[in-house]
């Protein structure tokens, strides 16, 4: 199937405006929903990665997500259709996402930064009592609303309680953004809610910031700091911060998991009583999960894999051209 042109009527109601981007197994357009007289946002997977069951299982996930969360700061399907083509409806938010404020070169107070990412976690919360857990929490998957809130976008690589592990040929063993990824995800780990928590750890570090807590020239490079490394302390970036937002991060950053907060809940606590926050996660151990003599034996084990991910994928597309001509 052939991306749809601008015109063109899904399901009967929505009317495709413009390609706003394209993700890794679907494209996301800007159309108008005929019945509702309102812009939506409609996702469209690419049918030719839908004969992979695994992906397959991954649109299915999406689509059943929006039917059990209802939270102002999420964004998930509003309607949906398994039908030729299938298809997932979200609200269309105008205003632009974290990403694009911050690499404007914007940067928010402390104040406003804690606020929003208590406000945050209140969604995260609910998402997990709910079983879903989002696994890539990054500024491009959260928009900021009229009300100042960053709502949350993107659940196609969202994890539901009791769902099965799906691999898709499209994508290697770890599922994340490397400068978000919690350690025991870039492990080969599914995931959990203590990731999602990693993951707003150096979000907020981010913001106030104005740079991820590890950076790095290449994936491999961050995915090894994040198993080894320490970020430099907010405190000598922001001298003036409160020392409890650094307390908070440093907790919500710690490698193992059973170390960091339990919940978004208690982390949000923490973010609205800084001066309860525990100090003593500032100047904690935090042990290495690689040993470091083992770096350049990692590198050059992942590097092989990706070596081998595009060798297979150059031959896949040469054997497609063959075959078509």
């Amino acid at each position: 199937m052939m991306p749809p042109e601008a015109g063109t009527v899904i399901g009967g109601r929505y009317r495709i405006v413009k390609l706003l981007g394209q993700g890794g197994y679907a494209g996301t357009y800007l159309a108008d929903d005929l019945q509702e007289n309102r812009r939506v946002a409609l996702k469209l997977p690419n049918l030719s990665e839908l004969g992979d069951p695994a992906v397959y299982e991954r649109f299915k996930r999406e689509l059943s997500i929006g039917k059990i969360l209802q939270h102002p700061d999420l964004f998930v399907a509003i309607d949906s259709s398994e039908g030729n083509p299938p298809y997932l409806v979200f609200h269309y938010i105008e205003n632009e996402s974290l990403a694009a404020v911050l690499e404007k070169g914007k940067l928010f107070s402390p104040q406003q930064t804690v606020e929003m990412t208590a406000n945050l976690l209140d969604a995260l919360e609910y998402c997990h009592r709910k079983g879903v857990c989002h696994r890539d929490i990054k500024p491009e998957n959260l928009m900021i609303g009229s009300d100042g809130h960053l709502k949350v976008i993107d659940f196609g690589i969202a994890m539901m309680s009791n769902s099965p592990r799906v691999t898709w040929r499209g994508f290697s063993g770890l599922v994340g953004t490397p400068e978000y990824m919690s350690p025991e995800q870039i492990k080969g780990e599914r995931g959990n809610e203590q990731s999602d928590i990693y993951a707003v750890g150096c979000l907020l570090y981010h913001m106030i910031a104005g740079h991820p807590p590890y950076c790095g020239d290449n994936p491999m490079t961050v995915m090894y700091q994040h198993l080894t490394a320490q970020p430099k302390p907010l405190t000598e970036i922001c001298p003036n911060i409160h020392p409890g937002i650094w307390a908070v991060i440093c907790r919500a950053m710690r490698r193992r998991k059973n170390e960091r907060y339990s919940s978004a809940a208690e982390m949000a606590k923490d973010l609205r009583n800084l001066d309860k926050a525990d100090m003593a996660y500032t100047h904690m151990p935090d042990p290495p999960m690689v040993a470091v003599a083992q770096s350049k034996h990692l590198n050059r084990i992942l590097w092989a894999v990706i070596g081998t991910i595009v060798a297979a994928a150059v031959v896949f597309c040469a054997v497609l051209y063959f075959m078509h001509r």
